[in-house]
């Protein structure tokens, strides 16, 4: 008898549930352990802006505060506006928002023995760092969602979708590349389980201001991760105002405190170079009159504002929009389900908070479309699909929209009255092999032996971080991947500016307050293409120079050396800085 107890507590008893959650965190563990541990794993950061973070993050944990060692032509331009010169000692960053790498800055702390890569490094430890915060976020991201998806719908649909989710290669993808997303993942989650809370409060006559003021932090801070969410922020508030009464009190009251959270980095914005948006703002600029890395290589973007006719950026709305809708299946993490939230709007839910959110879910997508819109989806060269953009918003509403998908398919079977279990088994099993299908795939090639153990092409970090070994602490490197130099070799560097002109007024005027010592040169520029990008495009006048074929004595950089992989990189200098001799 007590066997049989023993048997029915392990299948159907009190302890079924805990031995699943036990084996679905050793499952989890063993993946982690896969991607971070192994040599097929991790390789390192492999987004420009999140390396770009990093440092950032580095510098906080100095002390220096939310500074940069990234020199940006466009900021320049912007500091010697407003305050007449360039602060070369500590830098202030007016690019990126500041939470994600405050946040990674605690973790930096941790590393600190480990600041200085060698060579002897394959794979950075402060990378594996950073790419840790973000699985934790990941992993918490899941459990908020799982806790809404219970309130929305039911614990075993709940269950359901975590396992989505984790079989989502998208949201490992993004965890790895050391982007916000799963920072902000997190915080939508706890902004969208609050506003399902309000919404619930709504319906039984209760208040709802608390659920919507602990829904507006987050939002709040969610703008502190990334400013572009503010376009979701607006989603929510026009829900507010139009299905809660009485109208504009929640909205108001809303508006309020993302008001208090968000102003002082907007005035902190104002006092360091002149303008509350700061300079990410210019990155909507991109695609109106070049690129993203044009704008920002520009020391006289504003002057080509003013030639851009609302005409361009209306082009650029509409082909955005368009571009979006056409990717969407794979910028909502290729979740087959995700999609289906949109015929799921047609279906009116038992629960009235379910049936209400829905409408807020949709609204607040909307606007991040527009949002997206605005600034753009840049050209993923190296880091794969525009599903892992930096300015990918649809992925923080992928597991919501599957919870919604997953729901309504699952009334759709109920209605077919096919009461064999092993068919329903066999019908859930095939939505999560076509989900998990990529997830499935990577676990495969991580067991198998290493294509490569870094990130190449265009990072070789070891062989980066021995510019640092080259230069001393005040000498400025001018790159094509300035973010790169700047945390592997932990050095000051300029962003090539547009004009070959630019970069010798900055160097014969000393209008950095440091001397440019060298020049690094990558695939970023030496694998583009070489007619339309390098000999007509926004590097032309830099064509010699990526192309070796430059008479380099009337240049003020007159030494040359070519670095790995296979001499793809070249670096010049203003000496023999390689060699093991004494000056």
């Amino acid at each position: 008898m007590a066997i049989q107890d023993f048997v029915h507590k392990l299948e159907e008893g009190g302890w079924a549930k805990w031995i699943r959650l036990f084996l679905l965190i050793v499952t989890v563990a063993y993946v982690v352990n896969l991607w971070m541990f192994r040599d097929s794993g991790f390789k390192g950061l492999s987004d420009e802006k999140a390396i770009e973070q990093a440092q950032i993050s580095r510098e906080i944990a100095r002390g220096n505060g939310f500074s940069t060692q990234v020199i940006r032509p466009a900021a320049l331009s912007q500091f010697e506006a407003h305050k007449g010169r360039f602060p070369l000692e500590k830098t202030p960053d007016t690019y990126h928002a500041p939470l994600h790498p405050a946040i990674n800055s605690l973790a930096l702390r941790l590393t600190r023995d480990s600041w200085k890569m060698t060579q002897k490094d394959v794979v950075y430890t402060s990378d594996k760092a950073i790419a840790g915060v973000a699985l934790v976020f990941f992993f918490l991201a899941v459990a908020v969602n799982f806790f809404t998806a219970r309130r929305l719908f039911d614990g075993k649909l709940a269950i359901m979708v975590v396992c989505f989710l984790l079989v989502c290669q998208t949201l490992w993808d993004f965890s790895l590349t050391g982007l916000p997303q799963m920072l902000m993942l997190f915080l939508f989650s706890v902004a969208a389980y609050c506003l399902v809370r309000a919404i619930e409060a709504h319906t039984l006559g209760e208040r709802t201001f608390l659920w919507n003021g602990a829904a507006a932090v987050a939002f709040g801070l969610l703008a502190l991760a990334h400013a572009l969410t503010i376009f979701l922020f607006a989603g929510a508030l026009l829900f507010m105002v139009i299905f809660l009464r009485p109208r504009g009190r929640d909205a108001a009251i809303m508006l309020a405190i993302f008001a208090l959270i968000y102003t002082p980095w907007m005035v902190r914005n104002y006092q360091v170079c002149g303008n509350p948006l700061g300079l990410g703002w210019y990155s909507g600029l991109a695609g109106v009159i070049g690129s993203e890395s044009a704008v920002m290589r520009s020391m006289s973007f504003v002057e080509q504002v003013k030639e851009a006719g609302p005409e361009i950026f209306g082009e650029k709305l509409r082909g955005q929009v368009i571009r979006q809708f056409g990717e969407i299946y794979q910028l909502l993490g290729a979740l087959v389900l995700a999609p289906v939230f949109f015929v799921a709007l047609l279906h009116l839910f038992k629960r009235p908070e379910t049936s209400l959110f829905r409408w807020c879910l949709l609204s607040m997508w909307l606007f991040g479309i527009v949002g997206i819109a605005v600034v753009g989806l840049g050209s993923r060269v190296y880091t794969g699909s525009d599903a892992l953009d930096p300015n990918n918003l649809h992925i923080l509403f992928a597991p919501l929209m599957v919870s919604y998908g997953l729901a309504f398919v699952l009334v759709l079977w109920s209605r077919l009255e096919l009461n064999v279990k092993l068919i329903r088994f066999a019908f859930i099993g095939v939505l999560y092999f076509v989900s998990a299908m990529p997830f499935l795939s990577q676990v495969i090639e991580l067991h198998q032996q290493p294509k490569g153990r870094v990130q190449w092409p265009p990072y070789v970090a070891p062989f980066i971080a021995i510019l640092g070994e080259w230069t001393i602490e005040r000498e400025i490197i001018a790159s094509d991947m300035p973010w790169a130099v700047a945390w592997y070799a932990d050095r000051k560097s300029l962003w090539l500016p547009m004009t070959l002109n630019d970069f010798i007024s900055l160097n014969d005027y000393n209008r950095l307050g440091g001397q440019i010592i060298g020049m690094y040169l990558t695939p970023i520029t030496g694998h583009r293409g070489f007619i339309n990008e390098v000999v007509k495009g926004e590097y032309k006048e830099w064509a010699p120079f990526i192309m070796r074929q430059v008479n380099i004595k009337d240049f003020p950089l007159r030494a040359v050396t070519a670095l790995p992989v296979e001499n793809e990189c070249v670096f010049y200098a203003d000496r023999d800085r390689w060699s093991n001799r004494e000056d």
